[in-house]
């Protein structure tokens, strides 16, 4: 299957979200608002989209619940390195798995 991705830098990135991505599997199922955001130590992650819970945790901090993500680590890596290295490059990829 191809996957194809697509990433947009934030002209002001806020709480370290330095992009977006939307990510398109086999022309047939997209996911976007992907974040990319940068750790306190300087590295880049992406953060699949979420929604805000009613719970909280034990320190009275909100929760949130991923809507889609990767089920396997391998694919969560792979797809990792191919949103950022869309995002480095500033151009669209794709891969294929």
């Amino acid at each position: 299957m191809r996957i194809d991705i697509r990433t947009k830098a934030l002209q002001e990135p806020t709480n370290g979200v330095r992009g977006v991505a939307t990510v398109t599997f086999g022309n047939s199922f997209a996911v976007r608002n992907i974040s990319i955001v940068e750790s306190k130590a300087g590295n880049l992650f992406i953060s699949m989209p979420s929604y805000k819970m009613k719970t909280t945790d034990e320190n009275g901090k909100p929760q949130f619940k991923d809507i889609a993500y990767p089920v396997t680590k391998d694919f969560r890596e792979k797809l990792q390195e191919n949103v950022l290295h869309s995002y480095d490059i500033g151009e669209d990829v794709a891969f294929d798995i």
